[in-house]
C-alpha cells in the first residue's frame, strides 16, 4: 500500500508540526502499534493548535519540557509580548536556556 502524498507546510509552525509528527510516528512505530494507530497519531500531531489544544497534550515526563514552553508562550502572549519576545520564550523554555525564573506574575 503506498502512502498517500503529504503537503509539507511551508510555514515554520506547520513545519515544526510536521517534524513533530515524524518523530510521533517513528516513536509509535519502534513501539510495535500498527499503521492505523502511526497513521492517527500523525494526523493528530498535525492538527494540533497550541491556543486551543493545550489539555490535549499528554502530561508525561516525555511532553513535560514542550507543555510548559507552550504555557510560558501563552503567558507571553497575554502579557501582550510580541511573536518575537513569544517565540523567544518558547525556545528558551524548551531549550532550558532561560534564567530559570519566570517573571509573569502568578
Amino acid at each position: 500500500m503506498a502512502h498517500p502524498k503529504f503537503e509539507i507546510p511551508a510555514d515554520p509552525h506547520g513545519k515544526a508540526r510536521y517534524e513533530s509528527a515524524k518523530r510521533h510516528a517513528e516513536a509509535a512505530k519502534k513501539a510495535g502499534k500498527s499503521s492505523d494507530e502511526i497513521h492517527d497519531i500523525f494526523k493528530k500531531v498535525m492538527s494540533f493548535n497550541p491556543a486551543t489544544d493545550l489539555d490535549k497534550i499528554p502530561n508525561d515526563e516525555a511532553h513535560a519540557k514542550y507543555r510548559s514552553a507552550l504555557i510560558h508562550a501563552q503567558k507571553a502572549k497575554e502579557a501582550g509580548k510580541s511573536d518575537a519576545q513569544i517565540h523567544e520564550v518558547f525556545e528558551k523554555v524548551l531549550k532550558s536556556t532561560g534564567s530559570g525564573h519566570c517573571k509573569a506574575k502568578h
